[in-house]
């Protein structure tokens, strides 16, 4: 009886051990909680390319993610994106659900859901958390079909903003502040 006791209480420690460890790996990530990401101006490039096409074409591809919850490893939220040609205005930016996960090592998947469309066909992206300069930036990448029969593939590190900062009031190659951008695409504007 004094073995199965002893037992009970290394289980019952080990297991308790265990689940706050995964607790508190989940919750690594949980300051990304109400948070802004975008592209900074060296990240820009992306490229449209389609066979019949020709030759692949550089664009811009500026993308902001508002993410207003985290929970448990997950995070959503609202992306708004615009991609434009070199000499050409960027549009008005489209407008997708962002829903994703982050493992405790940093491991990003991302998957975004046009929130205009009848026919939704999701966009996958993969990426990591990574250091850079003392701040988290996330390292993703991604190729999608935003309008006709181009494909846009994308990498770019995303930097976080913050109300004050000078990306929240001029977003790199839109020129417009995130608030304005994201306007668009979300019912009540970010604070």
């Amino acid at each position: 009886l004094l073995l199965w006791t002893v037992a009970a209480i290394l289980v019952g420690v080990t297991g308790s051990g265990v689940v706050d460890a995964q607790s508190a790996s989940a919750n690594r990530w949980r300051w990304l909680n109400n948070t802004y990401w975008y592209v900074p101006n060296q990240y820009l490039l992306a490229i449209a390319s389609n066979p019949s096409v020709g030759a692949p074409l550089p664009v811009s591809d500026q993308t902001v993610y508002y993410i207003s919850n985290y929970k448990a490893g997950y995070f959503w939220g609202t992306t708004a994106v615009t991609y434009y040609a070199a000499n050409s205005e960027p549009s008005s930016p489209s407008c997708l659900q962002l829903v994703g996960s982050v493992t405790p090592e940093g491991e990003l998947h991302l998957t975004f859901t046009p929130l205009s469309s009848t026919d939704p066909q999701p966009t996958i992206g993969i990426g990591t958390m990574t250091l850079q300069g003392g701040a988290w930036t996330m390292e993703n990448q991604m190729s999608t079909e935003p309008a006709g029969n181009l494909l846009l593939t994308h990498w770019a590190y995303m930097f976080q903003c913050s109300p004050g900062q000078p990306c929240y009031r001029s977003l790199p190659g839109v020129k417009t502040s995130i608030p304005d951008f994201l306007s668009p695409c979300l019912t009540q504007p970010p604070g």
